[in-house]
C-alpha cells in the first residue's frame, strides 16, 4: 500500500513538473516587462537593454507616438504608469511607451500625438526642423546594436540553429528546451573564446522554447527578444525555425 502511494505521489510530481513547463504567449518581451517595472517617472527618451523609452506627463486623455521609419503611418499608444511609496501611497502617474524593435540607424525622428494634436516631445530638448515639410520633429540618437546572436544558420551539411551566450570565462553553460523535454544535461555550449559560448544544433522546422542553465540557475536568451512564460511565471525564449 505504501509503495502504491509513493508511486502515485511520484507520478503526480512529474505531472506537475510537466504542466509547469507549458508556455503562455505574451505580447511583451522579458526586457519590456523588466524596463516597465523599474520606471521611476517621466523623462527625456533614453535607451535601456536595447530598447528606447519615451514618456509624457499626466494630463492629456490620450498620448501616442509616430516614427519616421514607419512614415508616420502608425500611431503607437502610450500606457499609464503609477509609482507608489513604501507605504503604498501614490507618488505620481505618467505615460510611457517602450520601443523594442529599434531600427539599425543613428537617429530616429518622431512626433507625439496628444489628444489628437500632432506636436513635438516636450520632455526631449532635441528638435529638428524639416525644411521640406515645414514640420518640427523630435529626434533621439540611437546606439548601434548587434544583431541577435541566436539564429538559424547554414552549416556544411544542413541548416542549424546557432546558439550564443556571452558571460564570464570558465563557466559551464547548458541548453534546455522543448527539443530536450527540458533536460538541461544533454547539450552544453563550447567556450570558443574568452566568455563566448556557442553551439550549432540542427532542429527541424517548428516552434521551440528554451533557456540556458549555469549550475542550477536558469535564464532566457538575452540575444533573443521573443519570449513566452511557463504556467508558473518563468520566462523562456521562443525560437521559430523555418
Amino acid at each position: 500500500m505504501k509503495k502504491s502511494l509513493l508511486i502515485l505521489a511520484a507520478l503526480a510530481f512529474l505531472a506537475g513538473t510537466a504542466a509547469a513547463e507549458k508556455t503562455v504567449e505574451s505580447p511583451y518581451s522579458f526586457e519590456y516587462r523588466e524596463i516597465a517595472q523599474k520606471l521611476q517617472g517621466p523623462s527625456a527618451p533614453f535607451e535601456k537593454d536595447g530598447c528606447i523609452v519615451f514618456s509624457a506627463e499626466l494630463g492629456p486623455r490620450y498620448v501616442g507616438i509616430a516614427f519616421d521609419f514607419e512614415n508616420y503611418q502608425i500611431i503607437h499608444p502610450f500606457m499609464r504608469k503609477s509609482a507608489y511609496d513604501e507605504n503604498g501611497e501614490l507618488i505620481k502617474t505618467w505615460y510611457f511607451y517602450i520601443l523594442e524593435d529599434v531600427p539599425q540607424t543613428n537617429k530616429i525622428y518622431y512626433r507625439m500625438i496628444i489628444d489628437g494634436l500632432w506636436t513635438t516631445d516636450s520632455l526631449n530638448p532635441q528638435k529638428y526642423y524639416d525644411t521640406q515639410t515645414g514640420i518640427h520633429l523630435s529626434e533621439v540618437y540611437v546606439k548601434k546594436h548587434e544583431a541577435a546572436a541566436t539564429r538559424t544558420v547554414a552549416t556544411q551539411n544542413s541548416s542549424a540553429t546557432h546558439f550564443v551566450y556571452r558571460g564570464k570565462s570558465g563557466q559551464k553553460v547548458r541548453l534546455a528546451g522543448t527539443f530536450t523535454k527540458w533536460d538541461s544535461w544533454i547539450y552544453e555550449l563550447k567556450e570558443t573564446a574568452a566568455g563566448l559560448y556557442e553551439l550549432d544544433l540542427p532542429l527541424p522546422t517548428g516552434t521551440y522554447y528554451y533557456v540556458y542553465y549555469i549550475g542550477a540557475e536558469r535564464f532566457p536568451d538575452v540575444t533573443n527578444h521573443d519570449r513566452a512564460w511557463t504556467e508558473d511565471g518563468r520566462p523562456v525564449s521562443k525560437l521559430i525555425v523555418n
